[in-house]
């Protein structure tokens, strides 16, 4: 019996291909635009502050890795706001607002994932059209100094 990996019935993706869904304001992997787009739209997601940080413009890769473990962080800080709100009204009355305040703890967790994924899509095609070597620069200049 085959092993599952091997099976035709179950779906490969190809080396290099994409999954999931593409940011718009981001261009094409392959396009003479694409770094350029890609990091004019992961600094818009990032903290201000982040882009007065020059070594993430010069390591797009490294930019949108620490992007993604911030969104991963936000999404545990929306689940314990909303575990702890429900917590709170445990027994208690609901208010409107109450139930606002559930509704945009959800709603920011979504949106948190959902950018989280495309971050996610942006990094492995700035790692693929970069190459490994990007993240070993960051990694020998830490080890080194400037």
């Amino acid at each position: 019996m085959a092993h599952p990996a091997e099976s035709d019935n179950v779906p490969r993706r190809r080396p290099g291909a994409l999954r999931g869904r593409w940011p718009g304001a981001v261009s094409r992997p392959g396009s003479a635009e694409f770094e350029a787009s890609a990091k004019n739209w992961l600094f818009d997601l990032a903290p201000a502050r982040w882009r007065h940080e020059e070594v993430f413009h010069r390591n797009p890769v490294e930019l949108a890795c620490m992007l993604r473990l911030h969104l991963d962080a936000e999404v545990l800080a929306m689940q314990a706001g909303l575990k702890a709100l429900r917590t709170a009204l445990a027994g208690r009355l609901r208010r409107a607002d109450s139930i606002e305040i559930i509704e945009a703890y959800v709603r920011e967790q979504a949106w948190a994932k959902g950018m989280r994924e495309q971050v996610a899509l942006v990094e492995e095609a700035l790692h693929q059209a970069l190459g490994g070597a990007a993240r070993k620069r960051v990694a020998w200049r830490i080890v080194t100094g400037p």
